[in-house]
């Protein structure tokens, strides 16, 4: 009798044990799913939810959304909804992993007016880069075979996605946007023949790798990406200094030593060049003695700067970011190879900081700035 009981016991002990390991191992699974894949994907549908479903995805941050939906309208105008056929809208979001999958899809039949205002919209789109060079893209016009309808293009199967608008008569237009859905059958709600013709084919491996926007064979394109500079250009004068403007010019990421703004100096100047790849960047700017302090913490706080002191180096003492590192190919905007330098010099006794700079460096063309560079230039 106690033998068959303890056989019982045994028995549900077991069987608890399995219970419990099937439990963790579908709680791991799901968690799984909801790291990597965002869980299911967030469907919207219907035209009245536009506006505030568009001002989610241009809201989501880099990485989340890769795309400032250009192409698409802001709102859709009154006649679209007195028109026969009305507005079609689905949005499908998933948060997955690093990657976001988006299928969003607009159709609009307007009035005469607002259709022709819409296609001149289109025909206008740009995205500027910075004001101190003039970098900009537009939308690509595409009426050849590959669309069905005349095409105006933000996104072309780069980065596993596309961003366009198809010009499709009868004063109608469709909008389109996917990301990772690289197959026609994952697509839920977009019309086969909306698509181009080659579009699994493009979003292969080899076709929508996020690199090959830099290969000078490529039929990519992003309207979003920065492209390569090419040119002269020069800005000079204190009141020129804009930060923002300063990230968008150079190939790096952004700048780290600089200051937001001038509001705090007393006096100072600033220059700007960038010829090809080389280029640089001056600011001299003179404090009050509590300001310059104050500016000093700043550079010394590594959770801001990720600067270096250096005493012995320069004309100066410095705090250096860079110091000579170069940025790979997947590090900067246009796929070339940049040798960096970065750091602030600091003149205490005049409480003045120079910031400096550099971008593939000639020391032919920074003869004028011999007291801003290293005391042996064979460092560059």
């Amino acid at each position: 009798m106690l033998e068959k009981k303890g056989f019982k016991i045994a028995i549900g002990i077991l069987a608890g044990l399995v219970v419990g390991a099937i439990t963790v191992i579908a709680a791991i699974y799901i968690l799984i799913l909801v790291i990597f894949f965002g869980g299911p994907p967030k469907v919207t549908k219907g035209i009245e939810k536009y506006e505030q479903t568009m001002k989610e995805n241009t809201t989501r941050e880099y990485g989340k959304a890769r795309t400032e939906f250009l192409t698409f309208p802001k709102k859709v105008p009154e006649s679209a909804f007195e028109q026969d056929e009305k507005p079609v809208f689905y949005n499908s979001y998933q948060d997955t992993w690093d990657d976001p999958t988006y299928e969003v899809y607009l159709k609009c039949q307007y009035s005469d007016e607002d259709y022709q205002a819409e296609i001149e919209r289109l025909k206008s789109v740009e995205k500027t880069y910075s004001e101190y060079d003039g970098r900009k893209q537009s939308l690509q016009y595409d009426d050849s075979d590959r669309f069905k309808y005349p095409a105006y293009i933000a996104i072309d199967h780069h980065d596993n996605a596309y961003e366009y608008a198809l010009d499709l008569g009868d004063d109608s237009i469709a909008y389109i946007y996917t990301a990772y859905k690289n197959s026609e059958k994952n697509l839920k709600k977009i019309p086969s023949e909306y698509l181009p013709s080659d579009y699994d084919e493009s979003l292969s491996d080899d076709n929508a790798f996020y690199f090959n926007i830099w290969d000078e064979n490529t039929t990519c394109y992003n309207i979003y990406m920065q492209p390569k500079y090419e040119g002269h250009s020069v800005t000079h004068g204190l009141s020129a200094y804009n930060r923002n403007e300063l990230d968008n010019a150079l190939p790096i990421g952004g700048l780290i030593a600089f200051p937001e703004d001038t509001s705090k100096f007393i006096d100072g100047t600033f220059d700007y060049r960038r010829d090809d790849d080389f280029g640089y960047v001056f600011l001299e700017a003179k404090y009050s003695a509590e300001d310059y302090k104050a500016e000093e913490a700043r550079l010394q706080n590594e959770d801001q700067c990720y600067a270096t002191y250096d005493a012995s180096t320069y004309q100066y003492p410095a705090y250096v970011v860079f110091n000579g590192e170069q940025d790979e190919k997947y590090d900067n905007t246009d796929g070339v190879c940049y040798k960096k330098y970065e750091y602030a010099l600091m003149d205490e006794e005049n409480n003045r900081i120079i910031y400096v700079f550099l971008l593939n460096p000639s020391m032919r063309k920074l003869q004028q700035y011999d007291e801003y560079l290293a005391v042996n230039k064979s460092i560059y």
